[in-house]
């Protein structure tokens, strides 16, 4: 019987999930573990966003976040986006501020989710009314907020060229309010708090990140320059970063050749912000803070390359920051992504063309902090028993197909055949070897038990 969706008020018992999972279209079977599981949270986290209690939904949105965060779940995303994008953009617009962050956060997710194509588009189209509105209109800062960098991010993901210049003509309004109700009606803008603000800004600094040099200098560059210095001076520390990274992203993107005569007292006033500050309420950690950042931005307004930055990643790998525009970029999505950053970097093929990542093939090992240390406890031991690889040891699956002489596909596997091949005929150990037995396993692979000691392994295994 075919489980169908329907709006209850109350939560789907835990065998109506099931039955959803067991009919669904996602072929389950050839997922691991992992997948598997998250894929159900998915469904009932989607699910309780149809409840009528706002707590039920707050925690169906935060399951949502946490389980896109926890694997890249691209093919739920492309099968349920259009269900994702109603429920979603449902909550932002309700009274609960709470319910409002984590559905802004959890509509930029989907879309960092489903990638550069025709699903982000779809996402962005349907999104961009209604972000625009609670980000000029909202009347909670904290979702305010979240609407503009959900904005920004859907624009970055799924945006054109003419949707992009729509959403930066959105931010700019709010970046220039001056705080009065003449500017409340010219601009059909709210005031903005600092945090709201400083959100504004960043948004439209990712969204400048994409644009050419061409386009760059097709806007009117001395007012852009006239209200970003004016921000300098804001006693807000994050408002005046914001607008520091931006001045320094137009100089990197523009030009700094061409931009040299609009600078004017723009250079003078970052350098005075990158040597000290003495405005009152600052903490110690804020001064240094304000200093350390205005000395790199001051060196692009100098003529100087972008300093570079390596971040160091889980399995070894690194990732390097060498422009101002990656830069930029980098800070929006650890923002949004949070702890599932680094995943998304090893998975997620939109990270990859954004930063030209290219990942290392290493295998991660999720489980509880118990169970992570019997399995590092049980790879230590296997350095020095019979299952050792020595120093190319590729871990306790690695040591069990050396073992059984098993070779999956790829190109390993096409090696080892031309070594069976050279050794055929050497040897009265390789000409009597006899297949005792064939087992037939998924994905194609075949694994041959040819001694008794093999035999006796497998059936150990």
């Amino acid at each position: 019987m075919e489980c169908v969706k329907v709006r209850s008020s109350k939560r789907l018992s835990k065998r109506h999930a099931e039955n959803k999972l067991k009919h669904h279209e996602f072929d389950t079977e050839h997922m691991d573990d992992e997948s598997s599981s998250i894929l159900f949270d998915l469904e009932a986290s989607l699910d309780s966003l149809y409840e009528k209690r706002s707590s039920t939904r707050e925690a169906g949105l935060k399951g949502l976040i946490d389980g896109f965060m926890g694997k890249v779940m691209t093919h739920f995303v492309e099968e349920k986006y259009e269900t994702l994008t109603h429920q979603i953009l449902l909550s932002i617009k309700q009274s609960s501020s709470t319910e409002a962050v984590l559905a802004g956060r959890a509509l930029a997710v989907v879309s960092i989710t489903a990638g550069a194509g025709k699903v982000a588009e779809h996402v962005f189209e349907d999104s961009f009314p209604h972000l625009s509105k609670i980000s000029k209109l909202g009347r909670d800062s904290a979702a305010r907020v979240s609407a503009i960098e959900a904005l920004g991010m859907l624009t970055f993901v799924g945006g054109v060229e003419v949707s992009t210049e729509s959403a930066m003509e959105v931010l700019w309004q709010i970046v220039i309010h001056k705080g009065s109700a003449h500017a409340d009606q010219t601009l059909g803008t709210s005031k903005p708090t600092p945090p709201v603000k400083a959100a504004a800004i960043m948004a439209w600094s990712l969204l400048l990140s994409t644009l050419s040099s061409k386009r760059v200098m097709s806007l009117q560059l001395s007012s852009v320059l006239g209200a970003l210095s004016s921000l300098l001076e804001d006693p807000d520390l994050g408002v005046r970063k914001a607008a520091g990274e931006a001045i320094a992203l137009l100089c990197e993107v523009g030009g700094i050749h061409l931009l040299q005569q609009a600078l004017g007292k723009v250079v003078d006033q970052m350098k005075a912000l990158a040597a000290s500050s003495s405005r009152k309420g600052q903490t110690k950690k804020e001064r240094s803070e304000q200093r350390s950042s205005f000395r790199d931005m001051v060196a692009i307004l100098e003529g100087g390359a972008c300093h570079e930055t390596c971040l160091k990643l889980k399995h070894g790998d690194s990732l390097k920051i060498s422009t101002w525009s990656q830069t930029v970029q980098l800070n929006a999505f650890r923002r949004l992504l949070g702890e599932g950053f680094q995943r998304h970097l090893q998975e997620n093929n939109l990270l990859h063309e954004v930063f030209n990542f290219v990942p290392s093939d290493a295998v991660v090992y999720k489980g509880t902090t118990k169970q992570r240390k019997h399995h590092n406890c049980i790879r230590r031991k296997g350095s020095f028993g019979p299952f050792c690889g020595g120093k190319h040891d590729k871990g306790f699956c690695g040591r069990l197909s050396s073992v059984l002489k098993l070779v999956p596909e790829g190109p390993d596997r096409e090696r080892k055949i031309r070594a069976e091949k050279q050794l055929q005929g050497h040897g009265a150990d390789a000409r009597s070897k006899v297949v005792r037995a064939c087992l037939k396993l998924k994905h194609g692979d075949s694994l041959k038990i040819s001694r008794w000691s093999q035999t006796v392994q497998l059936n150990a295994f």
